[in-house]
């Protein structure tokens, strides 16, 4: 006698299809947003390297294992040192950046950190896959935070990401050569 399967992920066929599809986007987004991490880490190091670092290694023991947040306040402070480099308006378009940056990362971070269920919504309009995020509240207690996240809004994630990448990768060549100004560069379309 053959023995159905207790328990199945998907609903059915077109429930899977938009689950997977889903799980696609979302790791094109990582992928896209440590790519973006990536150039955070390199503008650091140019950094260093403009101001006169030679041993590669010594940057590479800043940068080590630093995620988002870590690197976003290296590259601010850093580059804020650059003062004598920079003025008033290229300071603002770092700091333009890298609020997109922190944007970018606390959307992320909801998306990561959280448990993920694929709702039974196949064949609707949109697949949405949840996100249930434990939160503590000193006033409330325990809050579950739910947030409805669909492949669109993964591939919005993504280009945002990319766009960024860009843009500091714009920053560190303008680090490296002279001649750029760096607000001018960072405001050019992508």
């Amino acid at each position: 006698m053959p023995s159905k399967a207790s328990f199945s992920e998907f609903a059915d066929d077109d429930h899977r299809v938009q689950a997977e599809e889903f799980m696609r986007e979302l790791g094109r987004f990582a992928i896209a947003f440590e790519r973006m991490c990536e150039a955070m880490r390199h503008t650091v190091l140019y950094i260093l390297q403009s101001e006169g670092l030679a041993h590669q290694g010594l940057g590479q023991v800043v940068i080590g294992d630093k995620g988002s947040g870590e690197l976003q306040l290296l590259v601010g402070a850093l580059f804020t040192e650059l003062r004598s480099r920079t003025d008033a308006t290229d300071q603002k378009a770092v700091q333009a950046v890298l609020k997109e940056v922190d944007s970018l990362t606390e959307a992320r971070n909801l998306v990561v950190h959280a448990a993920w269920r694929f709702g039974k919504n196949a064949a609707y309009a949109e697949f949405y896959a949840n996100t249930i995020r434990p939160r503590t509240k000193k006033t409330k207690g325990a809050v579950p935070e739910l947030h409805g996240v669909s492949a669109p809004y993964l591939r919005e994630l993504t280009e945002r990401s990319k766009a960024l990448q860009v843009k500091l990768q714009r920053l560190h060549h303008c680090v490296l050569q002279s001649g750029f100004k760096i607000s001018v560069e960072l405001a050019k379309p992508l």
